[in-house]
């Protein structure tokens, strides 16, 4: 590849590139502005920026493309050697689907009314997109990411593209990664009995079942049935477990919808490579889920996708949830990386950030691993505010400030190339998300935003377990194993990464002691892989179960061949420890480690980030009131001020911070 991938950014040609780029759509912006706004972008303190090369904007009836004959602002050619004369690497996102508040998500219409095309719900329909009221001015029908149909227009598409991308392709020309798809998740209808139901998906299903069980006798035995052809399964429509004989096959679709997934975006970057895009990392960008039905370790084990991101909007209030997404990231992902981070939002939205939010926002994502980052938009343009630059070129000082100061910052303290004090890794249970799913009857396509309660779409299943699990597999229940565990790492102030159960081996070596969240079931290979960790000298932590059962339903045991009660055994060169919920505060002290720099205020966020003889405190308040908090160091001190006001701290073996309302201090700690 002239372009690779690394833990920190990209190699181009040899020589490392940070991602750290800003969304520019050249079709919404007068083309007589581009060179302005690229200007000012570079003011900014930006070398690269993104862009979606969109299908519909282009191809204006079918196999008739406007490339900027009709509207300049469609010359795409145009844009990308601008960028090369600007000195601007880009990252390319077409698609096919967009979404970009276009109207009807940037697919042509004429592709959408394609009845070959079109998904269907669980009762039949046709899947409509249900969020007219977010994207005007009207529904659509979703298409099915298993049609074949679509696949062939999409190629269509990837042809024209294609040609024109191929033609600038780094290192002589700007292109330095390409998105396959975007979000891909039934646009946002992720419930497993909402879609898609048509003849090309469960055909496909059949195909994810055939790989699973090779065999119908195998499949008949897991089901208890006696079928005779795989074509004769058919895919749960609802909830409709009323035994645990029942499990196996609702396991199977909530696993398919995540193959159908996972398989559709390697096609697409199938699809790139087959027409020249070679050479170039591909990527792909989940929404927001953390599981089911995107499985992020999976995808990004998939030989065609070359690293996965996952978007960012959150106001200050959400603090804490834009925080866990970045520990996800940092602990499941080549290269932790934000495709969309928020600066500024959709004009739907009730909240755009203000300047000091992004600020907040950003800080803490940066003190928890980021180190790639895209912010959508840099630009401003419709049904879109709160962006750095206008659409006429102009700097907004009140948002440009931050970014200036934020450039600055990275040219002193490159941030993807520091390395963050973590220990700890957290586990989250892959299949109690995957039992959370399959354990609803929502299958209306976004019935969840009319806003009514989670739980009116859970089943209640009695299948004589031991466990809750949607209780456990619930992250926002503080009296869960989880909970319960992220309490206490709050309190001691340790930071730590979090992935799932399906995370690749190669990164469990990284950590001295890794927690999971375990109940009555857990696949057999999953905690085969976990066991292997612990033989080669980690430190297992589970609870607040033993798996008993494999995600069917069906005895199968691990972990507990080797303990049977609660405690800690010696396996191998490392220890595996089972401890229950109640006793986990209680037990906590005899397995984490100190923290470096500890912190008398438990409501403080504290991380310390390393390159080479430097060392960075952050320190975080996200509550709505000013804290002072006094941290301890090992021997007496200096610290200068690495963000905001020139400051310096004299020598000492503690200081306090008064920490103003969301916001956050980065410190340089002086080791001489």
């Amino acid at each position: 590849m002239s372009v690779k991938l690394n833990a920190h950014g990209l190699e181009i040609d040899g020589q490392f590139v940070p991602v750290y780029s800003g969304t520019v759509h050249y079709w919404r912006l007068e083309r007589s502005a581009w060179p302005k706004i690229l200007d000012q972008v570079k003011v900014l303190g930006f070398g690269m920026i993104e862009t979606y090369l969109p299908w519909s904007v282009h191809e204006t009836s079918p196999g008739h493309y406007d490339w900027g004959q009709a509207d300049p602002r469609k010359d795409a050619e145009a844009f990308m050697r601008l960028c090369e004369e600007k000195g601007l690497w880009l990252l390319v996102r077409p698609g096919p689907l967009i979404n970009a508040e276009l109207t009807d998500f940037g697919f042509p219409d004429w592709v959408l009314m394609d009845p070959d095309v079109q998904s269907r719900t669980a009762v039949g329909g046709i899947h409509y997109d249900a969020a007219s009221g977010l994207h005007p001015p009207h529904q659509f029908p979703v298409p099915s990411y298993a049609s074949e149909k679509f696949f062939q227009y999409a190629g269509g598409w990837y042809d024209a593209i294609g040609a024109i991308m191929v033609r600038h392709l780094a290192p002589q020309g700007c292109i330095v990664a390409v998105q396959s798809d975007n979000e891909t998740c039934y646009l946002f209808h992720d419930q497993p009995y909402a879609t898609d139901y048509g003849a090309d998906s469960i055909a496909l299903y059949r195909r994810c079942l055939r790989e699973k069980y090779v065999s119908l006798d195998t499949l008949n035995a897991a089901y208890s049935a006696h079928y005779t052809d795989f074509s004769q399964v058919e895919p749960p429509r609802d909830c409709e477990v009323e035994t645990r004989a029942d499990v196996p096959r609702h396991v199977d679709w909530v696993a398919y919808k995540e193959y159908q997934i996972r398989w559709s975006v390697a096609r697409f970057a199938r699809m790139l490579r087959e027409r020249g895009v070679q050479g170039i990392p591909i990527f792909h960008d989940i929404a927001y889920q953390y599981a089911t039905p995107l499985d992020v370790a999976r995808m990004e084990a998939d030989p065609d996708i070359d690293w996965v991101g996952m978007n960012l909007y959150r106001n200050q209030e959400d603090y804490s949830g834009a925080v866990q997404r970045i520990r996800f990231l940092a602990g499941s992902t080549r290269l932790p990386f934000v495709p969309e981070f928020g600066n500024g939002l959709w004009s739907h939205h009730p909240q755009t950030f203000t300047p000091a939010e992004e600020e907040f926002i950003t800080l803490g994502a940066l003190m928890h691993g980021l180190k790639a980052i895209n912010f959508y938009m840099l630009v401003e343009r419709e049904r879109w505010q709160g962006c750095p630059i206008t659409r006429h070129g102009t700097l907004r000082p009140e948002y440009a400030r931050f970014y200036q100061r934020l450039s600055d910052f990275l040219q002193r303290y490159p941030a993807w190339q520091y390395e963050r004090e973590r220990q700890v890794l957290i586990l989250l249970n892959f299949d109690l998300g995957r039992f959370a799913a399959l354990a609803t009857t929502l299958n209306y396509s976004h019935a969840d935003l009319l806003g009514l309660p989670r739980e009116l779409f859970e089943v209640d299943l009695d299948l004589g377990l031991k466990f809750d699990p949607q209780v456990e597999a619930n992250l926002r229940r503080p009296d869960s194993w989880l909970g319960t565990l992220f309490q206490q790492l709050a309190l001691r102030h340790l930071d730590y990464d979090l992935g799932d159960s399906h995370i690749d081996p190669a990164r469990l070596a990284r950590y001295p002691i890794v927690f999971l969240q375990t109940t009555d079931f857990m696949d057999a290979d999953d905690q085969r892989c976990l066991m292997e960790y612990v033989q080669r000298g980690g430190h297992l932590v589970v609870g607040p179960g033993m798996p008993y059962l494999d995600p069917a339903l069906k005895p199968a045991s691990v972990f507990g061949q080797v303990i049977q009660s609660p405690g800690t055994v010696a396996i191998g060169n490392g220890h595996f420890t089972w401890v229950e919920t109640h006793k986990l505060a209680a037990m906590a002290d005899d397995w984490l480690p100190c923290a470096e720099y500890p912190c008398d205020q438990p409501l403080v966020d504290l991380a310390v980030l390393r390159r080479n003889d430097v060392t960075l405190l952050f320190l975080a308040n996200p509550t709505a009131q000013p804290l002072d908090a006094t941290v301890t160091f090992e021997s007496a001190r200096a610290l200068r001020a690495a963000w905001g006001e020139a400051a310096t701290l004299s020598a000492a073996p503690s200081h306090t911070f008064t920490l103003n309302a969301y916001s956050i201090q980065i410190w340089e700690i002086d080791h001489d």
